[in-house]
């Protein structure tokens, strides 16, 4: 059952797995009020384009249910695709990403956020990386940019100017952890995946054996992933300097920018987790020829 599970989260705006600490949730409410937290919340999800990416995220996500259709039911589901689309609703994909954010980011680094992607350079980082998103849907696309990712590194060795960029986003890379948080994540939804179809009664196995199908598409994912993260990077970051880009990584250092990373990951882990395992549960329903 390898192959279409690997469901790759690749977030890729300096964007942890786990349970949610309330600290910083909590503060901020306590230091800004319940209105003016509100405010500083909802200019932070739309100054990162939280709504815009989760909508690429939906698109993926309902492609992925047809792929799981393809290969668990007969006749591809009949009513799947209804069933998928009401997996995929947005408000609570909203909901988990924010809780994971509020779960982190303190009243001090909320504003600090905010003041960095209201500004031109942050306004564009952004709307860089969600134009590449919206890019990568096309297969084509994405396979140009990995390309383009192997002609780079090719030309990096005699080029001073393209081994500094893919050195800045290697960077970039690095310091957020991306690589190791993504395929994090990937394996986690991928047994979630699981542990739904097992539950509905879709797939007989025990949890060790669970457990070891899924751990044996880690070094898939992690070669895909790196691969997947530098040749987007390269691709959403092309118009812009390499100052913008230091920049960048330099706010990923300061503690609202592990913050940010910490929360989106959370957010995006959960958001994923909890889809990942109602599309196995809703699997092993509709093998079995009930509705839902």
């Amino acid at each position: 059952m390898t192959g279409i599970l690997t469901l790759l989260a690749a977030v890729c705006m300096s964007v942890a797995s786990g349970v949610l600490p309330e600290r910083g949730a909590v503060r901020a409410e306590t230091e800004l009020g319940v209105e003016g937290q509100a405010t500083e919340w909802r200019r932070l999800s739309e100054a990162i384009a939280v709504p815009e990416l989760l909508e690429v995220m939906r698109i993926e996500g309902v492609r992925y249910g047809d792929e799981i259709g393809a290969e668990f039911l007969a006749d591809g589901g009949g009513s799947w695709q209804a069933v998928v689309a009401r997996i995929y609703d947005r408000d609570k994909m909203l909901t988990a990403v924010m809780t994971g954010l509020k779960g982190e980011i303190a009243d001090e680094q909320l504003a600090e956020l905010n003041v960095f992607f209201a500004s031109e350079r942050g306004r564009q980082i952004v709307r860089q990386e969600i134009l590449a998103r919206e890019a990568f849907l096309d297969p084509a696309t994405e396979e140009a940019a990995r390309t383009a990712l192997a002609e780079a590194e090719g030309a990096a060795e005699t080029d001073a100017a393209t081994a500094r960029r893919l050195e800045l986003l290697q960077a970039y890379v690095d310091e957020n952890d991306l690589v190791d948080f993504n395929v994090a994540g990937a394996l986690t939804s991928n047994y979630r995946f699981y542990r739904g179809l097992a539950d509905g009664g879709g797939w007989t196995v025990s949890e060790d054996e669970m457990l070891a199908e899924v751990w044996a598409q880690e070094d898939e994912i992690r070669v895909d992933t790196t691969e997947w993260l530098m040749a987007y990077l390269l691709m959403a970051y092309a118009p812009l300097s390499d100052g913008d880009i230091e920049a960048y990584v330099a706010l990923s250092k300061t503690p609202a920018g592990r913050a940010l990373n910490r929360g989106l990951f959370a957010g995006f882990d959960r958001m994923y987790a909890d889809l990942s395992y109602a599309l196995g549960l809703a699997a092993a329903v509709q093998m079995q020829g009930e509705d839902l």
